[in-house]
């Protein structure tokens, strides 16, 4: 899966650390998913309006209790706190049927940086 992202980043315009910082959390989410949510998650990728990656990861678990992206023991960053460091955008939406987290990194290019909304 490492290896198809990271192909499919450089093929949408991602470059450089943006494109390793995209790998980065797609496989940081798509892990939790598997791990937590079900082992039948899966990854949508998409380029938006020619100015933005789009990675969308859904699985079938139920959040975990607590606040979300808890800080981790030791002081290491939890995936989701990876994802929103790298990351333009982070949403999550939870509902019945399990979770749904949608990244977004800006391409570069002439329609310019992307404006979160």
């Amino acid at each position: 899966m490492r290896r198809a992202v990271a192909e499919w980043a450089v093929q949408a315009g991602l470059r450089g650390r943006r494109a390793g910082d995209f790998l980065t959390a797609v496989n940081q989410i798509t892990s939790h998913a598997v791990w937590r949510g079900s082992p039948a998650a899966r990854l949508r990728l998409q380029v938006a309006g020619g100015a933005v990656a789009l990675a969308e990861v859904r699985d079938g678990g139920r959040p975990p209790p607590g606040p979300p992206a808890a800080p981790a023991p030791g002081g290491l960053a939890t995936g989701l706190q990876v994802a929103r460091r790298v990351c333009d955008e982070v949403t999550i939406h939870h509902s019945p049927k399990g979770s749904t987290v949608t990244l977004c990194m800006s391409l570069p290019g002439p329609h310019g940086p992307w404006a979160p909304g």
